[in-house]
């Protein structure tokens, strides 16, 4: 099969397509013919990690597996042993797991048991690979409880975490106001946005307003500047360790002080199909949708890479591995 393979860690460049063996499903595991998948945040993070805590998770001197690619959407191929759910031809989307190979690469094997879930029927591979980033922004919502009644102002409103948050954030029946540049301002007002603020034409720090949440979901906001803009206790979101690195003290004190003051929300261990199952509950209602940025067929993954490291795009950024072709509802 092919696949985009990383033997080190690096700049794009060294994300290579070529041809590797066609992995087979053990027994309890799915082997996916992948249709579409993305680049996204995290696995530039993994090409290229910033920080020793990153390597201690990623590998110390190269990468613990060689084909990246979290978010998948395609066609169950072949079964192993035991398994029940799924059947060739059946056609899922979800996550792969982080510690093992991914799905830049034309097939994948996950367990059945893993992150996975029936498509909504209609629906088209690209538009299913959403799950990386509403995992993540669907953290914060389970967090602090964010329901009706409740204000939450999201920075960065515009990436697959942030149209992520805005969306889960009107599920949940919370008054969102999302923070963007210009341009991203009829964007997140059509994802439900109650309030955009236009952060280049005015200070979002200095409107007047306190939320019951804050979160920035592209770990660029200054707390110092935003605690301002919080109520008494409520929390600073991130989705990162913020400029300069601020937020890790910030984060550890929290944690020590049990303030919940700062805070990387993260998912619950083994939420993850559960999630996947809530997600497509939410796409069937009308309640959630892809936004997508660009599309790239998987020889060019590369410069897919490039284009998620300038930090400029607008939800997803697919990676269309086999051709789709669209089928009745």
């Amino acid at each position: 099969m092919k696949a985009a393979v990383v033997t080190c860690y690096g700049s794009p460049d060294v994300v290579k397509v070529c041809e590797v063996p066609t992995p087979v499903p053990a027994a309890g595991e799915v082997l996916l013919r992948v249709h579409a998948t993305t680049v996204n945040r995290t696995d530039c993070g993994e090409l290229q990690p910033g920080i020793i805590l990153a390597l201690m998770f990623y590998g110390a001197l190269r990468p613990r597996r060689a084909i990246f690619g979290m978010d998948v959407a395609g066609e169950v191929e072949a079964v192993g042993a035991g398994v029940t759910s799924f059947k060739p031809g059946d056609r899922v989307f979800g996550m792969c797991r982080s510690r093992r190979n991914g799905a830049h690469a034309e097939f994948v094997c996950v367990p059945e048991t893993g992150p996975i879930a029936a498509m909504p029927a209609g629906m088209r591979f690209e538009e299913a690979v959403v799950c990386e980033g509403a995992f993540y922004a669907n953290a914060t919502m389970t967090a602090f409880r964010v329901g009706p009644g409740h204000k939450i102002m999201i920075y960065g409103a515009s990436g697959a975490i942030g149209t992520a948050a805005v969306q889960l954030a009107k599920a949940c029946g919370a008054e969102v106001t999302a923070v963007v540049a210009t341009r991203h301002l009829d964007l997140v007002k059509s994802l439900g946005a109650d309030h955009a603020i236009d952060y280049t034409a005015q200070d979002f720090t200095r409107i007047g307003e306190r939320f019951d949440v804050l979160l920035d979901a592209v770990g660029k906001a200054d707390y110092f500047r935003c605690r301002r803009l919080l109520k008494p206790g409520a929390p600073f979101a991130s989705t990162d360790v913020g400029p300069r690195w601020q937020n890790l003290p910030l984060i550890l004190w929290s944690a020590i002080t049990k303030s919940k003051r700062v805070v990387v929300p993260l998912p619950a261990q083994g939420s993850h199909r559960a999630f996947v199952e809530f997600l497509r509950g939410r796409m069937e209602a009308g309640e959630f949708r892809a936004v997508i940025d660009r599309r790239y067929p998987l020889d060019s993954i590369a410069d897919a890479y490039r284009y998620v490291g300038t930090g400029q795009k607008v939800g997803i950024v697919v990676i269309n591995v086999t051709p789709d072709t669209p089928r009745a509802t």
